[in-house]
């Protein structure tokens, strides 16, 4: 997992920087940006199993919900008639899912199972 977030961060940037047509180097932005949002997703998905729960759930509400909160962002800005990105969005939302998931309480383990 994190070598394909890492690979998709390099391969981002690097294509970023030398692409010089804007329709080549929006994609290679994005894939970076759906890079760092992984990391995030993972990283709360690592907080969560250490609190004691599911490590999917926890990185796939860090990897999705960002995403999701991006696009419809940019959806807004743009039928608001203005032009952005919708990466700060995805930013800040990865990152309160990220506390979230710090700040949440340990679950209680009875017997080495989880206890729902």
């Amino acid at each position: 997992m994190l070598r394909l977030f890492l690979s998709l961060i390099i391969i981002g940037s690097a294509g970023y920087i030398v692409s010089a047509n804007f329709g080549i180097r929006f994609v290679f932005a994005h894939l970076g940006g759906l890079g760092i949002i992984g990391l995030f997703g993972a990283w709360a998905g690592s907080i969560a199993k250490k609190k004691g729960y599911h490590y999917w759930k926890a990185f796939l509400v860090g990897l999705m919900t960002p995403s999701i909160l991006g696009v419809i962002s940019v959806g807004v800005v743009y039928a608001l008639g203005g032009h952005g990105c919708g990466g700060i969005v995805s930013l800040v939302s990865a990152i309160a899912v990220i506390l979230f998931y710090s700040l949440a309480k340990n679950r209680a383990v009875k017997n080495g199972r989880e206890n729902y």
